[in-house]
């Protein structure tokens, strides 16, 4: 009872998820005999319970026009205490199926944000993201890539800096402003190699970001209370 959402294995079949019966149900696409077209019960030929109320599922390369056929996970809505007790944001159950046989097998679960939908399982070479952010491609107008072009400007009470962030430390590492000053900090990361991810913290004024290999962020705060603040690295920083 209540079918959501189908795919395909490119052999003919199809899978259909139930969210009334929480199960996965492999069922033979038409042609049918005769017989199957009187009774459609007997073009289904295999079901797998999923725990539970499972939502949209997905077979690898099913929205293709060459399904690989092996591998389905059903993105159940409910976990209903299959998990360690995490608080009252509950993670959904997301169960791996092997489909690549007469018969399904259950083999794996992990549980993922709430509520998972319409997804897609893609081979790892079709995915071939860049690990940087080359400098050369780095468009903000803000981005320093040496010393001599970060530093700290004023213009009446705006405040401007421009950071650079290395292994292992900013530049420049103060910045003066006095309380009412409207303060615009421009962080780079000028990294080019990989992983090498810099943070930025500035503790008491909720600040708090990361730049990738070659990124540049930028926060803008109205200074209210005096004191000095530490800035520092809050992930991986040398």
């Amino acid at each position: 009872l209540g079918p959501l959402h189908t795919q395909y294995d490119g052999k003919g079949n199809a899978y259909t998820s139930m969210f009334i019966d929480s199960c996965i149900v492999k069922w033979k696409l038409p042609p049918w005999t005769d017989e199957e077209k009187k009774d459609l019960t007997k073009a289904v030929l295999d079901k797998v319970p999923a725990h539970f109320s499972t939502g949209h599922l997905v077979v690898a390369g099913s929205d293709t026009a060459q399904p690989y056929g092996k591998w389905c996970v059903a993105m159940n809505k409910l976990s209903a205490g299959r998990h360690i007790n995490v608080g009252p944001a509950q993670p959904e159950s997301s169960q791996l199926i092997d489909i690549s046989g007469d018969k399904m097998k259950m083999i794996a679960e992990s549980y993922t944000e709430p509520e998972p939908h319409f997804a897609q399982i893609l081979k790892v070479t079709d995915v071939q993201p860049n690990e940087i952010y080359p400098k050369d491609e780095n468009k903000d107008p803000n981005a320093v890539w040496e010393k001599a072009q970060s530093g700290v400007t004023r213009k009446g009470n705006q405040v401007d800096a421009k950071l650079m962030a290395i292994r292992s430390r900013f530049n420049p590492d103060r910045i003066d402003a006095q309380v009412g000053d409207e303060l615009t900090v421009h962080v780079t990361n000028v990294e080019q190699t990989r992983d090498m991810i810099h943070g930025f913290g500035l503790i008491e004024h909720n600040i708090n970001m990361v730049m990738d290999p070659g990124e540049t962020k930028t926060f803008h705060i109205k200074l209210t209370k005096p004191g000095v603040f530490p800035f520092y690295c809050t992930d991986f920083c040398s």
